[in-house]
């Protein structure tokens, strides 16, 4: 289940929905795209039986998004390079094509900029985001970064970050967001 945050321009936390309808109506909203897949076993896990066992989906996107190419990224929290990774994914940028993501295990967070703050969008397993070519925005996965995901491009080289440079306001990062979310709510993500 996914969970949406509204932030003001200072970075304060405003409404917060986890209701998937309203997730999604906020979202489309502002532009962006979401949805949720049944979590299906992909066999040996590979990324060829991972996009089988995903095909009818996944192709929905193929052919609404002109997408190119799919990759996976799979980060644990004894990843080593994750301070470095993080701080580039932490930056706020853009791209050229849309940011495509279908979460496969683990959760991740992503922060969109909008005309009167930032939206904070909690994705885990089973969630999907796309984040449409040249919305400023930025992503984390935690301290200790633990998510699985597919990632779909249009453009045939893949990942390419374009920095922004704009400050951001003092946002929640994924643990500290994910506590207060608890907080707010009563219990934890699934």
């Amino acid at each position: 289940m996914a969970a949406l945050v509204t932030f003001d321009a200072q970075g304060r936390w405003g409404e917060t929905l986890v209701c998937e309808a309203r997730v999604r109506e906020t979202l489309r909203a502002h532009g962006l795209d979401h949805g949720r897949w049944p979590l299906r076993d992909p066999g040996d896990g590979s990324l060829e039986a991972v996009l089988a066992a995903y095909g009818p989906e996944l192709d929905g996107l193929r052919e609404r998004l002109a997408v190119r190419s799919v990759d996976r990224v799979s980060l644990q929290p004894d990843h080593a390079g994750w301070p470095e990774l993080r701080r580039q994914f932490t930056a706020e940028h853009v791209h050229a094509d849309a940011e495509i993501r279908f979460f496969l295990g683990g959760t991740g967070l992503f922060y969109v900029r909008t005309d009167t703050g930032h939206l904070g969008l909690l994705c885990e397993a089973g969630d999907w985001v796309v984040v449409p070519a040249g919305v400023r925005h930025f992503f984390d996965a935690g301290e200790q970064p633990d998510f699985d995901a597919l990632r779909l491009f249009s453009a045939p080289d893949g990942w390419k970050a374009q920095p922004t440079g704009a400050p951001s306001p003092e946002l929640p990062l994924l643990d500290a967001f994910v506590d207060q979310l608890i907080g707010l709510t009563g219990h934890a993500m699934d």
